[in-house]
């Protein structure tokens, strides 16, 4: 499946508890299955997005339109 081109750190997500301490929030938009996966900070961005498995961003500030449940 390939990922639409779309700004999630722009969207509204409501982020649920996910399953393991490396990918700590998981929501879905629209049928897209997102997954927030931490990173090795400062070495790194402190977080990546993935989208249906396919890594969309990196970043390190959490957008201001997501919610943590």
């Amino acid at each position: 499946m390939t990922t639409k081109i779309q700004n999630y750190l722009e969207e509204d997500v409501n982020w649920h508890q996910g399953a393991e301490a490396n990918y700590p929030y998981k929501a879905e938009i629209n049928g897209d299955k997102l997954v927030l996966r931490l990173n090795d900070f400062p070495d790194e961005h402190l977080y990546t997005l993935l989208v249906n498995d396919e890594k969309v961003a990196d970043f390190d500030d959490w957008p201001k339109h997501w919610s943590k449940a």
